[in-house]
This record gives C-alpha cells, structure tokens and sequence, in this order.
C-alpha cells in the first residue's frame, strides 16, 4: 500500500530531485509542450525523421526541463521570472540550428563559425549545464566542465596528459555545430529510437501496467518463503527493464515493495538494498534494457537484436543472485510465506496481463523479424494503446481510458527531455575525449599498468567504469565509461560486444556501490534505513553482478556465442557459481554457515568463473561437498531430536 509515510518520502525524493509541483497555467503550458514532443515524435516515427530531427528534439526538451525543474527549492511550485530566460533560450539555440542547418551542414558551416553561431554555441553549452544540475544534480555538470577544461588548458600539462591545444571558437563550434557534437549522431539516437521506447514503457506504466506488475509478482511468489521480496526482484526487473532509470524505478516500485519486505520480516536495510538492487538490474534486462542499450548499438554498430539476444543470459543469471540472496536471507530469518489473505490468486495477478504481454510480444517479434527498433517501438506502442482503449477488461469508460493518455504521453516526454540533455553533455565529453584522444591515454595506461594481463585489465577498467559511473544515469555512466576504458579491451583483443557489456553492467552497478549509490540513496529514503550501510547490504546482495562480466568475458558461450551443449554448460556452472556466491555472502546454504564454509563457497564461486573443466569440476566438488556435510548435519540432528523425543519419559 501507498501508506502516507510513503507519499510523504516520494514528494521528498521530488523535492530533493528539484521536480516542481506546478498548477494552473504553468501546468497547462508544461503539459501542452510535453505532449507536443510526444506527437511530433510519434509522428516522425510513423513518417520518417526529418533531418532537423535532433535539433528539433533538444528545441523541445531544453525548455522542458527547465520548465519542470526549479533553480532553488522555494521555487518548487512556480515558474519565477527569470527562469522564463532559460526557456526562451532553450527555444531560441536550436531554432537557431535549425534554421541555419543547411549552412552548418551541407556547406560545412561548422568550419567556419560566425560570431553569432559562437554566441548560439557557448549558450548551449551553458544551458545544457544547467538543465543537467537542476534534472540530475551537480556530479554529471561537474564532469562536463573538467572535459571542457581539459579541452582548453590540456596543453599545458606535462607528459602523456597533454594536447596539442585548441581555440576556444574551434571547440565551441565543434560542440554545438559538428556533426559529432550536441545535436550528431547521439542526438540522432536519442531523438529517434530512445524517445519511443521511453514513451512505449510510460503508456505502459501509467495505464496501470505497475500494479499489474505488482499483482502477477505477489501472486507468483506469495506462496514461497520471504515472498516480498522475491515479489519485489521480480516486480523490479520487469518495471526496471522499461522505465528507463534506476532511479524512478526504485522511487516507484519501492513505495509498494520495501514496506511488504519490512512487515514480512526483513530488516529496513534489507529490504531497500533488494529493491535498490533489483531496480538496477532493470538496466540491463531484454527486451527494453533502459536506454543504453540503443546508445551501445550505435556505438558499436551492431543491431539492437544482437545485443538483446548476447545480454540476456547474463541479465537473468544477475536477478538469479539477487533471488538467491533474498531466499537464503529469508531461511536464514526463519520467514514465512505472504498471508493468504494478503495475497492476490494467480488469476487475480493475470488480470489484464495481456495488455502487457501482447505489446511485449510484437516489439519481439518484430525485432526478430528485422525491423529497425523504432518501427518496433512504435508498432507496440498503438498496439499497447489499442488494448488498453478497447479491452473490455480495461477499468473505468472509455473515456476515462482517454483521459489518462496524455499524462502517459507527459510522462515519456518528460523522461526523454531529462535523457536528452543527458546525451547532450555526453555529447560534449565524448567530443573531448575524440578530440584530445583522452581515451586512448587512459587505454595505454591501464595496459601499461596490467602489462597486457586480461584479468588486470579487467579489473582496472571495473574500478574506472564505477568510479565514472557514481551518481550518473545509466546512458551517461555508460557512455563516459566507454569513451575512457573501451579502447583498452579492444587493444586487448577482446570482442567489442562483450567489451561494452562489461563496461555497461559496471557503469550501471555504480548505483549501488559506495560512496554515491543514488538507488541505495533512495531506497534507504523509503525504508527509513542508513543510507550507507544500505549501500554495503546493496553491493552484497548484487555481487553475482559483479562476477557475471568476468564469467561472459572469460566463457562467450553465456553471450549466446556457441552450440546448444556449449550454452547449457556454461549456464549450468554459472547457476551453481551464483548460487554459491549468494549462499556466501548471506551466510546459509542449507543451514547456517560457518566461516570456513562461507569461504569455501566463495572459493566454488570464483572457481567457476573462467569454464574451464578443471576449475569447473574443482567448483562443483566443493558445493556438491558442501551440500552432502550440511545435509548429513541436519539429518543426524533431526534424527537425535526425534531419539531423544521417543525415549523422554513421560512427566510425572
């Protein structure tokens, strides 16, 4: 239930995100432009972009933000006079764009800057600053102002670090103008395939999608020990996988899930390391996958299908650990199963699941069927809509139905302008980094230092990608992180695609590792629980996620690389290797463990880990060991506690 207590943490979790309440005219004129940027993208995916496509996005979501957002918390619920400066701006820089783009483009323009393209251009930069800060706070502007300092001063530093320098006209220029800058070809995936899916998984949620998630996961998991929080893992990876951000999923689903963890049982800290932990999971879970995973297509240049199809063995084996360390926490606690009262039928939590699924189901299909991601999107999107206008099944009339849709449509709008800036000061880091050749510089040191060791090189790029990664959202985590240490994997000789995915699980496990860990932040917000200590509990309960790159880096067949019998080896040691990590870090396998035990099951869990049949068979012997002594232990002690109860004499 959405207790008061509750409502109460996820308007503070507003507030401190910078989130106005607005009313009256503002409302209407926030609504009015977030549901323009719905239609025009909607439209465009219908008809075929236009080629002012990216300037058009950001002219709609700069102003946005800046509308939705306040500059000071007593701002909260209006729209002071001189934030009206800001708004106006964010118009006035990309229609600017977009009335000279055949001049910035076609005629090489971007070469030649004018004064007024270098004025349009330092204000971009400067607004797409502030829309960061007040959107996602102040470590992402941060970065982008060092990138930008680097860019400037870098020729005065000494050694490998320096540049050869540059005019700050030319890097202006080069950032708002350039066909790899603010509105290039990031831009170009975010207007055009991030966009819909934000706006397919918004129709999604705000047409009643969550409690129907809520439903089917309690039903599934009610009857089963320590059931909220497993509803909670499932719950979280499937609202995870389509809202786009870790940390509206655990400000969404938590409200719901970490109260149930808490009455069933479950410490305050426990309950929101789970739900901090399932709801970062979501970032990496087919079909959706966030947003990253249409950034790293293009990057990489591979189809978005491909990337599914290798991500999505290690994404269940991540919410395996996050099971396993929940089920295990819950026999440990001696937990009991959800109440039956408390606990929807099966047929209760299927309710309308088809306007879930049949939506799912043709985004796949057509996916498989080769159509590009936004034609996919946008096919399941109507399809979604249809369903829920005219599904007998659907609550209230079919004009209450109507009414709803354009918060869905404010709601996606909303999420794809704070993306957008986001891929905006990307834009800006990426450009540094291409220019300066950072990426490179930081790629040879970190192959100077691991002296071409795979493993070393793994690690030091693990670290890299985390710290670049603390208090960002997923597509910036990831996007800086690639920019910096994929060089160094490539140099390295590994495969591109498993190179990424490493680098992205690590930028998204940022969320839940120390000292930043924004989803644990919250969650502990929710719980009432000590943010840091929730952080620890957090990283424990994801270290399957931690191991899982090493495993698919060291054993391709779990990237779906391999025959039939090479796959469902290789899933197999890895279950066995997850659950023993899990058993591990919470400290009961089938009874309690001692330390020894714990260390021998961690041992089992690393030796499972590159698929070579020696380690392999070294791994399976200890857990199978481990297995046959707990079980013979609880065996003997049941079978003394039944000898001493048959031979007790009666009381006298």
């Amino acid at each position: 239930m959405d207790t008061p207590e509750n409502s109460t943490v996820v308007e503070k979790y507003s507030e401190d995100s910078g989130k106005r309440q607005l009313s009256g005219f503002w409302f209407l004129v926030t609504r009015l432009a977030a549901v323009s940027m719905a239609l025009f993208h909607l439209y465009t995916a219908l008809t075929g972009p236009v080629n002012t496509q990216n300037a058009v996005h950001l002219l709609f979501a700069l102003p946005l933000i800046f509308l939705a957002y306040n500059c000071r918390v007593r701002d909260a619920n209006r729209i002071p006079w001189y934030d009206i400066i800001p708004i106006v701006l964010g118009i006035a820089v990309s229609a600017y764009y977009v009335m000279h783009f055949d001049r910035i483009i076609y005629q090489l323009g971007y070469l030649m800057p004018t004064t007024l393209d270098l004025f349009f251009g330092i204000v971009a930069i400067l607004l797409l600053l502030e829309a960061c800060r007040r959107a996602i706070g102040l470590a992402f502007p941060i970065l982008v102002l060092i990138a930008l300092s680097y860019a400037y001063f870098g020729h005065h530093l000494p050694g490998v670090w320096g540049h050869g320098g540059f005019r700050w006209d030319d890097l202006v220029a080069t950032f708002y103008m350039s066909p790899t800058g603010v509105y290039g070809s990031l831009m170009r995936t975010s207007s055009t395939v991030i966009v819909i899916f934000i706006m397919f998984g918004a129709l999604l949620v705000t047409t009643g999608g969550g409690d129907t998630f809520m439903r089917l996961s309690n039903s599934v998991t009610g009857r089963m020990a320590g059931g909220p929080a497993k509803a909670a893992t499932l719950c979280s990876a499937l609202f995870g996988s389509i809202s786009g951000s870790t940390a509206a999923n655990v400000a969404t689903t938590g409200v719901f899930t970490i109260p149930m963890m808490k009455k069933n049982g479950y410490s305050a800290r426990f309950a929101a390391a789970t739900e901090a932990s399932a709801s970062t999971g979501g970032q990496i879970l087919p079909p959706v996958m966030g947003a990253a995973a249409f950034v790293m297509a293009d990057v990489i240049s591979v189809s978005y299908l491909e990337i599914i199809s290798a991500a999505l063995i290690p994404a269940l084996l991540f919410y395996l650990a996050i099971w396993m360390s929940v089920h295990f926490e819950a026999k440990r606690l001696g937990l009991n199963p959800m109440p039956k009262s408390e606990r929807p039928t099966l047929r209760q939590g299927l309710l309308n699941i088809e306007t879930l699924v049949i939506p799912l189901a043709v985004l796949i299909t057509l996916l498989v069927m080769r159509y590009t991601p936004t034609t996919s999107a946008v096919a399941a999107y109507f399809t979604a809509m249809a369903l829920y206008l005219f599904s007998w099944r659907s609550p209230g009339t079919f004009r209450e139905r109507v009414t709803k849709l354009p918060a869905a449509l404010e709601a996606g709008a909303m999420t794809a302008a704070m993306i957008a800036v986001i891929i905006g000061g990307v834009a800006i880091i990426a450009s540094v980094i291409s220019l300066t050749g950072l990426g490179l510089k930081v790629s040879s040191v970190i192959l100077a230092v691991s002296g071409g060791d795979v493993l070393i090189t793994l690690l030091l790029a693990m670290v890299v990608a985390i710290i670049l990664g603390m208090g960002l959202p997923t597509v910036a985590a990831y996007m800086l992180a690639a920019s910096v240490v994929a060089a160094a994997f490539i140099q390295a000789g590994l495969p591109s695609l498993s190179a990424h995915l490493f680098i992205l699980y690590f930028a998204i496990l940022s969320g839940v590792t120390p000292p930043v860990a924004l989803a644990a932040y919250i969650g502990s917000a929710i719980a009432g629980s000590h943010w840091f200590r929730t952080a620890l509990t957090a990283t424990k309960i994801s270290l399957g996620g931690f191991l899982i790159p090493y495993m698919f880096i060291y054993h391709p067949p779990l990237l779906g690389n391999g025959t039939a019998l090479e796959i469902t080896v290789a899933v197999g040691s890895s279950v066995l290797g997850i659950i023993a990590l899990a058993a591990s870090t919470i400290g009961f396998f089938l009874r309690p463990c001692s330390w020894l035990e714990r260390g021998l099951l961690l041992v089992a869990a690393l030796t499972l880990i590159n698929g070579r049949m020696i380690t392999d068979v070294v791994g399976i012997a200890l857990i199978g060991s481990l297995f046959a002594w707990q079980y013979l232990q609880i065996r003997n002690t049941l079978s003394t506690a039944t000898d001493t109860a048959t031979h007790k004499e009666p009381a006298r």
